[in-house]
């Protein structure tokens, strides 16, 4: 619409094909998670997150934690500090932390409650996601 450079986010309605790394609804995850691929999280994590890829937390997902990734996409709760490249509140999300972003998309109905810092994002390189 804005020109070709214009890059797609994933969206709530994308293939499950899409997302490689699934933590479902009913799981319950405790520690940090390295992740490298697009990842959905409808469970509840309790740790850190760090991925290099997308990261999607649904309706009922939560993580109480910190989120370093390059996106990330809200429509569940956050408690946490999160460092991205872009984040979205959709409708319905809560999001208790602080920020660092270059680009953050907050919809009506979202909750938001912390300090955001514009432009400084410190997203993962692939490589410390590995490990290598």
């Amino acid at each position: 619409m804005f020109g070709s450079n214009k890059r797609e986010f994933i969206s709530h309605e994308q293939q499950p094909q899409d997302v490689n790394t699934l933590i479902g609804e009913g799981c319950v995850f405790e520690g940090n998670l390295n992740l490298s691929t697009a990842t959905r999280i409808d469970g509840k994590v309790r740790g850190n997150v760090r991925s290099d890829g997308m990261l999607i937390i649904g309706e009922n997902g939560s993580v109480e934690g910190d989120i370093n990734c390059t996106e990330i996409l809200i429509f569940g709760t956050v408690s946490g500090n999160i460092d991205a490249r872009r984040i979205e509140l959709k409708n319905g999300a809560s999001l208790n932390g602080d920020v660092r972003v270059d680009v953050f998309v907050i919809e009506e109905g979202a909750m938001y409650n912390g300090r955001c810092t514009m432009g400084s994002a410190t997203v993962p390189e692939p490589s410390a996601v590995l490990g290598e």
